[in-house]
């Protein structure tokens, strides 16, 4: 779907999609200057060195039905509270984001002049229920994929760009968190191992970053992770952290870089009301 302004209130976005389950995307270029918020920290944020200033940045998270506090996130992000140094460019996948509540991330990417593509999953008691990107670089174009039904409609966004001259994909995922009895209970994996792999049989060729909430309950040992980190080989390393009740990791970012490029990731000490913390990848250009 290619990039268009904004001309109209939430009703004109509605004629992409209904809020029925059909795949329904808004891109849209708000028309405010971007600011910071008026959200003031409460806690303490994890803090990141990084060896200079990013290209951009990467975050996901679950906003827990919508009531994660998008803007606070945002401008911890912007002012340096996060990072040591303000962000200027960034990426935002959101997994259970709900149109028209008080973080709608449509209203929100039009008082900031961001860029956003909202895809409805279901429609929950709290209004529809999504998958976002919310980024300030441009999309070249973005695209739904509906990922193999086991208990629950899943979706994945992808979004490609061109940064620094070289073309990426991104991807929002939203996977299975859980089964009948009869196909394997709570603990099984292989719903969210068959759903990553038509996911990445999906993917197009080419460097690319996958996030989103992947309900890993397992660990690391489960297929969703081994695949991934296959296919995406710039991947960091580093020790899992918990993201979820300080217990499990369900939170992730997958790297797949141009050469020469690199990443770090972090989860956030901050979980912003949700009750799953926002992971944070930094991506640099040039400096392997």
């Amino acid at each position: 779907m290619p990039a268009h302004r904004h001309r109209g209130h939430r009703g004109s976005f509605r004629s992409l999609g209904d809020r029925c389950g059909v795949v329904c995307g808004w891109l849209v270029l708000a028309a405010a200057v971007l600011g910071a918020g008026a959200c003031a920290v409460t806690a303490p944020v994890t803090s990141v060195r990084p060896p200079g200033p990013p290209t951009f940045a990467i975050v996901t998270w679950n906003v827990h039905a919508g009531v994660g506090n998008l803007p606070a996130l945002v401008d911890d992000l912007t002012q340096g509270r996060i990072t040591g140094s303000p962000i200027r460019n960034y990426v935002i996948l959101l997994q259970e984001s709900i149109a028209g509540n008080q973080y709608d991330v449509v209203a929100f990417a039009r008082q900031r002049q961001l860029w956003v593509y909202f895809a409805e999953v279901r429609l929950s008691d709290r209004g529809p229920s999504g998958n976002a990107i919310l980024t300030t670089e441009q999309p070249l174009n973005v695209s739904t994929i509906i990922l193999p039904r086991i208990h629950r409609m899943r979706k994945a966004v992808v979004a490609s760009f061109e940064i620094e001259g070289q073309s990426m994909f991104i991807v929002n995922a939203h996977l299975e968190n859980r089964l009948s009895w009869l196909k394997g209970g709570l603990f099984a994996d292989n719903a969210r191992g068959k759903q990553t792999q038509a996911l990445v049989n999906a993917l197009p060729p080419g460097p690319g970053i996958v996030g989103g909430d992947l309900n890993t309950i397992l660990g690391v040992d489960e297929p969703t992770v081994r695949m991934l980190t296959e296919r995406f080989g710039d991947t960091p390393t580093d020790r899992p952290v918990p993201t979820f009740h300080d217990r499990l990791v369900l939170d992730h970012l997958f790297f797949d870089l141009p050469d020469g490029w690199i990443a770090t990731r972090q989860v956030i000490a901050k979980r912003y009301n949700s009750d799953h913390h926002p992971v944070l990848g930094l991506v640099f250009a040039g400096r392997r």
